[in-house]
């Protein structure tokens, strides 16, 4: 099947990038880089000479969120590995990794995301850059950018960055489709469901993955026939399972069944998926939780097991508890946060107990769904925490409180 590949506004770079060096080529080559201000690495980020460019961008990479604003510069820099390096080194700003982790690749920075990004302010010149970047001549270009703005920018998204990653999702490149996909369905871009829908037929494989967890993550109901297409046709591979779990992710009430009849599937993957979406179509009904309940007491497998609590919490029954002390497992982190988050902005004053827990990795994750519950009551407990005794619960605090705040000024703005 043939792509089709729109046409892109010309988009030029801004003319303060080869505005006259102040800082002498020969006085910066002998310099410290570590002692020079943020103030004189702009001097040289604005220099013509790609070496002093270069140079600089090895220093901020080793700063703060202090160097965003000359980094953002580099994004549109003339020299392409200058904009892939400070794409990255942006990145890595943003993005906390995991232990004994590194930001290496703007895929890798995604992929840790979005309960590891703090979100600093986006300046301008960065947001302009990395929509330029979309239209990049090189492919590595493209992806990072695509990437790049699914990560420093939150939702909602602007519609015209919106519009940008839509036109990205017919890029002759796999890889930029696939990261304008996952990123339109990070920052929950409503508005390209036509087009993620269009990409459940991609020639490749992973684009068409990416673009079903898309319209899951936007919720579009229109995707529903679709994906249940899927879902018949390649049930035992991971495109079935994919739609499934996007199915779960939408929750409408017409899937209500498929849901009841996959949560006896032998799969362990599918009844996960079955399990949230009855979580998010309502819950277990209290007719059929003490059932449940007798079902949960000898499920073996615990990634289970959190989805049938996440269901029967979401109904209404006393299993919070259960689904937040799931934050403390490694193998069940990463998918009990969503439940916490989720069940959280339900019940926000609900989660605050456990930001006292005597386990510090507990206040750390929990700390972290605060910050997307968000409210007042949220911000003054964390604000309590700053001075915690674990360093890893005091940069979850920092971040959610960067991230309520920024929160209340966008709302504020709107």
């Amino acid at each position: 099947m043939a792509l089709l590949i729109p046409v892109r506004p010309h988009l030029l770079l801004s003319a303060a990038l080869v505005a006259a060096l102040t800082v002498p080529a020969g006085a910066l080559a002998v310099r410290d880089q570590e002692t020079q201000t943020i103030s004189q690495l702009t001097d040289s980020v604005n220099s013509p000479d790609a070496k002093v460019r270069r140079a600089a961008l090895k220093s901020l990479a080793s700063r703060g969120p202090e160097a965003l604003d000359p980094l953002s510069l580099l994004v549109g820099d003339p020299e392409r590995d200058i904009r892939i390096n400070a794409i990255e080194a942006i990145l890595a700003i943003y993005v906390e990794p995991p232990a004994r982790e590194r930001v290496s690749s703007a895929e890798d920075a995604f992929g840790w995301t979005r309960y590891r990004t703090t979100p600093w302010p986006v300046s301008p010149a960065l947001r302009k850059n990395l929509v330029l970047g979309l239209s990049d001549d090189w492919p590595a270009v493209r992806k990072n950018a695509a990437y790049g703005l699914g990560i420093v920018l939150t939702p909602p998204v602007d519609p015209q960055v919106a519009d940008e990653l839509e036109y990205s999702l017919a890029d002759p490149d796999a890889s930029v489709r696939l990261a304008a996909a996952r990123s339109l369905g990070r920052l929950r871009a409503a508005s390209a469901g036509d087009q993620l829908i269009g990409r459940i037929v991609d020639t490749d494989l992973p684009v068409r993955l990416a673009a079903m967890q898309a319209l899951g993550e936007i919720r579009e109901p229109r995707a529903l026939d679709a994906l249940q297409q899927q879902l018949e046709y390649y049930r035992g591979g991971i495109a079935g399972r994919t739609a499934l779990d996007a199915l779960a992710r939408i929750g409408h009430k017409s899937t209500a069944q498929l849901f009841a009849q996959e949560k006896f599937s032998k799969s362990d993957e599918h009844r996960i998926s079955a399990y949230e979406g009855i979580a998010r179509i309502g819950g277990i009904p209290a007719a059929d939780a003490v059932a449940m309940e007798q079902l949960l007491t000898a499920e073996r497998d615990e990634s289970v097991a959190a989805a049938m609590a996440f269901a029967l919490a979401a109904g209404g029954r006393p299993y919070l508890e259960r689904v937040v002390m799931a934050l403390a497992d490694h193998d069940t982190a990463n998918q009990v946060m969503d439940y916490v988050v989720e069940l959280g902005t339900a019940q926000p004053a609900a989660l605050l107990p456990y930001l006292k827990h005597t386990d510090p990795i507990l206040r750390e994750r929990v700390a972290t769904a605060m910050g997307f519950v968000g409210g007042a009551d949220a911000e003054a407990a964390l604000s309590n925490m700053t001075s915690d005794g674990d360093p890893s619960v005091r940069r979850a605090v920092e971040a959610s409180l960067v991230r309520i705040r920024a929160g209340k000024q966008g709302a504020a703005k709107r």
